[in-house]
């Protein structure tokens, strides 16, 4: 049906991105979201104001690259198929990028506070879907960017895509210098919005986009035993014959993985439905230290990121007076997203499920657990069943798609979701000022009371905390506890010995997964 599509000029969600729009409600708030502390001099003019203006422009300038954030979800009558792409023939970005003062006296607190406020209030779907807040009154003198973007239009590598399109690698750009992100598509001359679609042809493509799955289901066999008649004449290659058993090989290992008993997540009290209020907190540490973790144990910088959180979890744990438990299974997505679609939008993304050892009280054994499992559940498939699976989505109907993203809010699966993003790895600035620290988001869905988001940013890796505020107020302990664990791995030597051999620097991995040449890539 995408022939039908395309005929009509018309762009369609992917089924991924529509289950977004899907899960959304007034307590699950699909946006991912970030903390941008920058320099507070450079972004104010003579008077100390905040330079708005030049900020709306810049901003106006540099999505010429990026037309979706000039775009919204548009969806046929009665909800038929799913919602197409149309342009915001009212599209202002005085709209979306606005200032805010902070509430004295300014400081961490208020701040987060701030944040999940508005990480809370559901964006206007008549428009894009995405803010951005300039937030001025901080103690320090900073200011802080407060960005707020629909999972619908990104995950977490487009976002840094993304991120890096709004900024420019040094303080001598400005408005009136574009830069683009290696790769990016030329910007072309604008000639306005094109209409949104009328509600005929949305409908009409609507039911085509409906019948897409039992159309195929209907001509399948036809196609299939054409395809065994050319096989048996011709014969395939030796070459495309082993690919195609591999493949096979491998979701069946994946299925079989998944469909394990212990698959299903031991319930905990993270793991009750969502309120309408979140907590937030976030810490950075030294990447580099990390790096020098990851090299010493021979492992990843991921390896090192889910051992910390595993800590963090474990600290939460005690401070309740709780026993910490054996296990506490989390949700990592990873990107299918090639090198070939930079700053293409939308979500490129598969997932498996890793069991941390939280049980454990030695972070280094911690670790070894941790560094075991993970290259297990790479190996074993799940990542690739679900892409499959995602992939085949995009022909199923909507209300089978609506169905399996409700699911998701009462999944048994996993006890939290736990993104890492490799980002800019040297400073970036806006209009001349330096960005200081990123911090990460990533959304709750209704039985998830905890996320973790992972962001390395200029030699730091910064761990962003996302929880109910009833479920989990005492949030700040996953902090305390993820420094504490990354301070006794570095403390303490590998056991058994010094650096291992024959692998790469952690380093060099962390790099590969930035340019997209590594199925180690974790996004939210």
């Amino acid at each position: 049906m995408k022939a039908i599509d395309r005929l009509a000029g018309l762009e369609r969600l992917r089924s991924l991105d529509a289950g977004f729009l899907v899960l959304e409600s007034a307590t699950t708030p699909m946006h991912i979201g970030s903390l941008a502390y920058l320099e507070g001099d450079p972004l104010r003019d003579r008077d100390g104001r905040i330079r708005l203006a030049d900020l709306r422009r810049l901003v106006d300038e540099r999505l010429a690259l990026a037309p979706r954030f000039r775009q919204r979800p548009v969806w046929a009558p009665g909800l038929v198929g799913r919602p197409v792409w149309a342009d915001d023939p009212d599209f202002d970005v005085a709209d979306h990028v606005n200032e805010m003062v902070l509430a004295p006296p300014g400081g961490e607190a208020e701040l987060r506070d701030l944040f999940t406020h508005l990480m809370m209030r559901v964006l206007e779907r008549s428009r894009p879907l995405w803010e951005l807040w300039v937030v001025d009154g901080c103690a320090d003198g900073s200011v802080v960017l407060i960005e707020k973007i629909h999972h619908v239009m990104m995950d977490g590598v487009s976002g840094i895509d993304v991120a890096m399109l709004l900024t420019d690698a040094g303080p001598e750009a400005g408005p009136d210098a574009p830069t683009a992100p290696r790769g990016a598509a030329p910007s072309t001359p604008t000639t306005g919005p094109k209409r949104p679609p009328g509600w005929p042809v949305l409908l009409a493509t609507g039911l085509a986009d409906e019948l897409s799955l039992p159309l195929g289901l209907a001509t399948g066999p036809a196609r299939l035993l054409g395809g065994l008649g050319s096989v048996a004449r011709q014969g395939i290659p030796a070459e495309r014959l082993a690919g195609h058993l591999g493949r096979l090989a491998t979701l069946t290992r994946g299925g079989r993985s998944l469909l394990a008993k212990e698959t299903v997540a031991p319930r905990t009290a993270l793991n009750r439905p969502v309120g309408p209020h979140r907590r937030y907190d976030h810490v950075e540490v030294d990447l580099a230290e990390v790096r020098s973790i990851a090299d010493r144990h021979g492992c990843t910088v991921n390896d090192v990121a889910l051992t910390a959180v595993a800590g963090g979890i474990r600290a939460l744990r005690l401070g309740r007076g709780e026993p910490p438990g054996g296990v506490f299974q989390v949700a990592v997505p990873v990107s299918t997203r090639g090198a070939a679609e930079h700053l293409m939008l939308g979500n490129r993304v598969a997932v498996f499920l890793l069991p941390l050892p939280v049980g454990e009280a030695d972070p280094v054994r911690r670790l070894a657990t941790v560094r075991a499992l993970t290259r297990r559940r790479k190996a074993d498939g799940q990542a690739d069943l679900v892409a499959a699976v995602v992939a085949a989505a995009d022909r199923w109907p909507m209300p089978v798609v609506g169905l399996v993203a409700g699911f998701l809010h009462h999944q048994p699966f996993a006890n939290a979701v736990v993104t890492n993003v490799p980002g800019p790895p040297g400073p970036r600035y806006v209009l001349g000022a330096r960005l200081r620290r990123l911090a990460p988001l990533v959304p709750l869905a209704r039985n998830l009371d905890l996320s973790v988001g992972i962001v390395s940013y200029d030699n730091e890796l910064s761990f962003g905390c996302f929880a109910d505020a009833d479920r989990c107020p005492d949030v700040g302990a996953v902090t305390v506890g993820i420094t504490g664990t990354i301070g006794s791995l570095a403390a303490r030597p590998p056991r058994g010995g010094g650096r291992r051999t024959g692998r790469p620097p952690a380093g060099a991995a962390h790099d590969r997964h930035r340019n997209g040449r590594s199925g180690e890539e974790v996004v939210s």
